[in-house]
């Protein structure tokens, strides 16, 4: 049930505050985070994962299905639709998002929503939605920049967490 309600929380947080008469310029960003929410996915089903959602929704799949292509679309929507400029706003308004969703995964981990594995924890889970919220960013200014910079990053995490696919 946890998992319903945040995605709902997200569409309808989308529905409102974000702007879709822009979804198509967003479009692109859209589908750079669901592909690689899905490279996870398969890398958790082939290899091994490092987390995994529990407390499912009818199942395992049909959930990260609902994330991958509801919940993740509206929330690239609703967070490039009022970027600031000014760089100080900037900063604050990464740390809204980091900040919620990290709230939001310690919610999921005090309701047994979420599961760790192999040395993930709640600080990497930081790391990950800094590093996630400026790529996704990153992306929408210069998708070559971004799937540059993304495999450096997924590089790192493969490394660090012994997945053995290199």
């Amino acid at each position: 049930m946890f998992h319903i309600a945040v995605i709902v929380l997200v569409v309808l947080s989308s529905l409102k505050w974000g702007s879709w008469s822009r979804w198509r310029e967003f479009l692109p960003t859209i589908y750079y985070f669901s592909f690689f929410n899905m490279f996870y996915q398969y890398l958790s089903y082939t290899v091994k994962a490092v987390w995994e959602l529990d407390g499912f929704f009818v199942n395992m799949f049909v959930t990260d299905t609902l994330y991958t292509m509801v919940a993740y679309p509206c929330l690239v929507v609703l967070f490039l639709s009022h970027f600031p400029e000014e760089w100080r706003t900037k900063f604050v308004y990464y740390l809204k998002y980091i900040s919620v969703a990290t709230l939001i995964e310690w919610a999921a981990g005090k309701t047994d929503s979420i599961v760790y594995f192999e040395g993930w924890n709640l600080w990497w889970t930081v790391l990950f939605y800094c590093i996630m919220f400026l790529m996704l960013r990153l992306h929408y200014l210069n998708p070559i920049k971004a799937f540059i910079a993304s495999i450096f990053v997924v590089t790192f995490l493969l490394i660090s967490f012994d997945y053995h696919v290199l």
